[in-house]
């Protein structure tokens, strides 16, 4: 049974083309398992747990069933990713014979007090003694902190081990099964597998309101294929594509909403047709905008005109995300083709767009990329949507300051201080 579940929340980035962008995640992981196995006196494997690009559903359903402390990284991403939000869920509900695990939060980044959910009421603890790395630690958080200071970090780590190994252990029923014949039904007396996790209500998704968000599908449908296409991921309507599969869920306009709820926005989704006169209009913009692309689609001669003028319209307040799934074997094989048409109808968004924008727009590979930068670009469309509109105001909305328990920090929840840095920034 592992001694701690590390949670947090994944950095948008194409793992197989250069360095992980999780790296401190893991590198967290490592020192945090080796502290806490020496002060528990456990030796050999690892102390803890943490998800990994290739760790299966089970093992994850396993150690949030098992683990006797939950060690949450909070940011300002980790409270509005829908993943982060369904493991809260599964252990804030978890019941006999192994009841919920102590919660011990870490402060990985400052965060603004309003990104906090009302599902959480746990803060993160600051040690006591006043030293340099507990000032720090208060200050920056430990993301920062591990890729500046490594000595304070370790300080810091040591002090959140000593918690950990500090929980009481977990207490069964002598009818209890082990870790080697375990139950799903541990965590949900319906049964929670790996599947069942994925279906847990995010409990991160009740916050304050926001505007609309609009949401848009350009795909065909399967009536109206190109020449070629087969219809596995297809439906009667646009609406219904699936371009990650059936495994990754329901049609991409249904995830993207859910998402978009995450993020405290109503999704409105509409059709392409009627996006378009709101961009050849010349009056203020009345809500933020995404534009979700197969590229499939842009065989089509008028989908690919209106598509070009989409991209030529500069319309701040938009955002463009294009499915280019890996595990597509029909995508993988015209993958060269289809990156040129996308190339030759979304060439201001490819030439003038940050780096995340570019990458949104030249196809994200899997489900939990497209999830990643969908949340990224849609806060970045809000943003630009607030100043178009209010061009000499403040964005409306809660105060921004420290997270509640936390002492206040320089330019805590300011644009570009997450962990993604401003690689991962749109």
């Amino acid at each position: 049974m592992p001694l701690f579940f590390l949670s947090y929340a994944r950095i948008p980035g194409d793992r197989r083309t250069g360095p992980d962008p999780d790296r401190l995640v893991f590198d967290f992981y490592g020192a945090l398992s080796d502290r806490v196995a020496a002060h528990a006196g456990a030796g050999g494997a690892d102390a803890g747990f943490v998800e990994r690009p290739h760790t299966t559903g089970e093992q994850v359903v396993r150690a949030l069933s098992d683990c006797r402390a939950f060690v949450p990284l909070y940011s300002q991403r980790y409270f509005t990713d829908p993943r982060c939000g369904r493991q809260w869920t599964a252990i804030t509900r978890r019941s006999a014979p192994a009841p919920a695990p102590r919660i011990v939060p870490v402060l990985w980044t400052p965060y603004p007090a309003a990104s906090v959910p009302e599902a959480v009421h746990e803060t993160p603890a600051v040690p006591e003694s006043a030293g340099d790395a507990e000032e720090s630690y208060a200050a920056l958080g430990l993301h920062q902190l591990l890729d500046l200071e490594e000595e304070q970090a370790l300080r810091i780590v040591d002090w959140l081990a000593r918690r950990i190994a500090g929980t009481p252990p977990v207490h069964r029923a002598p009818s209890d099964p082990g870790p080697s014949d375990w139950a799903p039904s541990r965590l949900d007396p319906a049964g929670l597998d790996s599947a069942g996790l994925a279906r847990l209500p995010d409990a991160f998704a009740t916050r304050p309101p926001r505007p609309p968000l609009r949401l848009t599908v350009l795909a065909p449908s399967e009536q109206r294929l190109p020449i070629g296409r087969g219809s596995a991921r297809y439906g009667p309507r646009p609406l219904d594509w699936r371009p990650y599969g059936p495994a990754a869920g329901g049609p991409v306009a249904e995830q993207a909403g859910e998402l978009a709820r995450n993020l405290g926005f109503a999704p409105e989704v509409v059709s392409f047709d009627k996006a378009l006169v709101e961009l050849r209009s010349v009056g203020a913009p009345t809500a933020p905008w995404v534009l979700i692309v197969d590229p499939w689609a842009l065989q089509d001669v008028t989908a690919a005109r209106q598509a070009r003028e989409f991209d030529t319209a500069r319309r701040p307040w938009t955002a463009v995300l294009t499915a280019l799934a890996d595990n597509d074997p029909q995508t993988t094989e015209h993958s060269e083709r289809l990156r040129e048409l996308l190339e030759s109808t979304f060439p201001r968004h490819l030439r003038e767009g940050r780096i995340g924008q570019q990458s949104a727009v030249r196809g994200l590979r899997t489900a939990d990329v497209f999830a990643l930068w969908f949340g990224e670009l849609a806060e970045s469309a809000y943003m630009r949507y607030l100043r178009y509109i209010q061009p000499r105001s403040s964005p409306p909305g809660p105060s921004t300051g420290p997270a509640p328990g936390t002492p206040p920090a320089a330019g805590a929840g300011a644009p570009g201080t997450d962990e993604g840095g401003a690689e991962a920034r749109p």
